[in-house]
């Protein structure tokens, strides 16, 4: 009996065991060979398909403060199929404040499968609408957040409804913040309910950071000043730009105006544009260093050289050259000092066509800076060879030129770091994946250390003792230029009797330059020139800038005119 019990007990194991083998072989069958046929069934099954992405990259200052996150969204959708009346559910979203265009009622009317009705709403606001219209369900995604507002926002621009990156650094870095994109399945269970499915593959945390070189309190300063300096000298639009001119690392580009990233489609488009990359302008007496560098770097031109400045008018192929503040005989430096045109016109009779023009191309302009994340313009340089007589002498004090004042900052930067010419950089460093990746400078010696000392002693004594004495400093060693252009009528095509662009360009401390910086006003209306506004708003910036940097300041009490 024993016995015959301890058979059946072995016979029933072996089935047993059978049966979980089979079991174990379909299953693992199922999983392996039949795994895309069992999944594409699963997609037909289902009601749709949604795409998503997560882990965008983030976007920080220099300092690692946060100029760009993600924060959870909600975007509300609905299967017009499974409305039981399409047009009283297309009533009740208008009750709720949501008015889809023509082609979405469209779709709900007549359509099947999925549609979006509202993306990227408080997650708050999709629960409250579910509640009042139950047809409708929604999926969590992620939006971009801009903690700081305004604060940079053409720098590091926007995305829209599908975390795209549309303008500034989320546009000219989306292929490394982009986060990853997923699949979201919409099913129902056996009961009716929704069931959300992630495709757990492609989903990602963030793995990537960008970090600009901008300093965000030293970006905001400079917006909120020009602010209140364009709104007291009645301009049209103020716009200032800082550069390390050591590193080439942009500090700070701000304008007055702006918009919010967070809302950026009730914003005119045309705010939505970096104005110290973009706006182009004749640049004026600003420009007057690059004829003077090139005399003394290739022409060893002596600064005491005496030179008539013809009492405040002189005659150029029927054009006349006039000075805002007439001179007699003026050394070479004082030309540069006062801000003579007619000293400057007589000293381009020192260069060829030729060697003024591949000169003014070897400082960049007339081309695009390479700069890296921000839309800029390359300005207008003509070929000599289609230079009329007036050209040489208007180019060497800022007429029919077309400047951007990224690059009048850039050759500013060369005056401050011994002649080299640097590739402004707004990206200072990109870590993605646990690596670090720094973008590359370009560094070009265009003159000498020498011309570059001798530029920077000049530029001291024009804000001393010359047309920039509005930047003068007890805090701060200012060496600049003033600078005042007319504008392009659009309309003639001729120089506007009204509008004018007034700038100042210059760099500090004076005696061991660090920093450059270019300030300009489109159009202002209580002074048309710069030595009157923009020197003022650089004076403010540079003492802040040193205050901030820790920069070498100097504590000098004496009384300077500024009239």
């Amino acid at each position: 009996m024993l016995k015959t019990e301890s058979g059946r007990l072995t016979f029933f194991s072996w089935i047993a065991i059978f049966f979980f083998c089979l079991v174990g072989a379909k299953v693992a069958y199922l999983q392996t060979a039949q795994n895309d046929f069992y999944s594409e069934k699963a997609v037909r099954q289902s009601k749709g398909v949604m795409k998503s992405t997560k882990g965008r990259g983030l976007i920080m200052d220099a300092n690692g403060n946060p100029l760009a996150l993600n924060k959870k969204s909600a975007s509300l959708y609905v299967f017009p199929e499974e409305l039981k009346n399409r047009q009283a559910f297309i009533d009740q979203l208008r009750q709720q404040g949501i008015r889809l265009p023509a082609e979405k009622r469209r779709r709900i009317r007549n359509k099947k499968g999925f549609t979006w009705i509202a993306r990227n709403i408080e997650v708050a606001d999709a629960k409250r609408i579910q509640e009042e219209i139950p047809d409708i369900e929604y999926v969590l995604e992620e939006q971009r957040f801009y903690p700081e507002r305004k604060l940079a926002a053409s720098l590091v621009g926007f995305t829209g409804t599908d975390n795209e990156g549309l303008n500034g650094v989320e546009y000219r870095y989306n292929d490394v913040l982009e986060g990853s994109e997923f699949q979201l399945l919409a099913m129902r269970d056996n009961k009716g309910k929704r069931i959300i499915f992630e495709d757990p593959q492609k989903k990602k945390d963030v793995d990537t950071v960008i970090y600009l070189t901008i300093d965000e309190y030293l970006q905001g300063l400079s917006e909120e000043i020009l602010r209140q300096d364009t709104a007291e000298f009645m301009a049209d639009k103020g716009m200032a730009i800082a550069m390390d001119a050591q590193t080439g690392e942009i500090i700070f580009a701000a304008s007055s105006g702006g918009f919010d990233p967070n809302e950026f489609r009730k914003y005119p488009q045309k705010e939505w544009k970096n104005f110290p990359a973009g706006f182009l302008y004749e640049p004026g007496s600003i420009f007057k260093p690059v004829l003077f560098s090139l005399l003394l770097d290739k022409h060893n031109l002596n600064t005491n050289l005496s030179i008539f400045c013809e009492n405040g008018v002189f005659n150029v192929y029927g054009h006349n050259i006039k000075d805002v503040s007439p001179s007699g005989m003026l050394t070479a430096e004082q030309v540069l000092i006062k801000s003579s045109n007619i000293g400057m016109v007589k000293l381009s009779d020192k260069v060829t066509k030729k060697e003024f023009y591949e000169y003014i191309k070897a400082l960049g302009f007339g081309d695009k800076t390479g700069i890296s994340g921000v839309i800029e313009e390359e300005g207008l340089v003509r070929n000599y060879k289609r230079w009329s007589g007036l050209s040489k002498p208007s180019i060497s004090i800022g007429q029919e030129i077309l400047v951007t004042p990224l690059q009048m900052v850039r050759f500013y930067s060369a005056i401050a770091n011994g002649g080299h010419l640097l590739n402004p950089k707004i990206v200072k460093k990109i870590e993605k994946g646990g690596d670090t990746y720094t973008p590359k400078s370009r560094d070009e010696q265009v003159f000498s250390e020498q011309t570059a000392k001798r530029v920077q002693a000049i530029l001291k004594k024009v804000v001393k003792d010359g047309t920039g004495k509005n930047a003068y400093s007890d805090y701060v060693d200012i060496g600049g230029k003033t600078g005042t252009g007319q504008r392009i009528d659009a309309e003639t095509g001729t120089y506007s009797k009204t509008g004018y662009v007034a700038s100042f360009a210059g760099v500090f401390p004076a005696d061991n330059p660090r920093i450059a910086m270019v300030v300009v006003y489109k159009e202002p209306k209580s002074s048309i020139y710069g030595g009157t506004t923009a020197a003022r708003t650089f004076k403010t910036l540079a003492e802040q800038i040193s205050m901030h940097m820790g920069l070498k300041r100097s504590y000098v009490y004496e009384s300077v005119p500024t009239s």
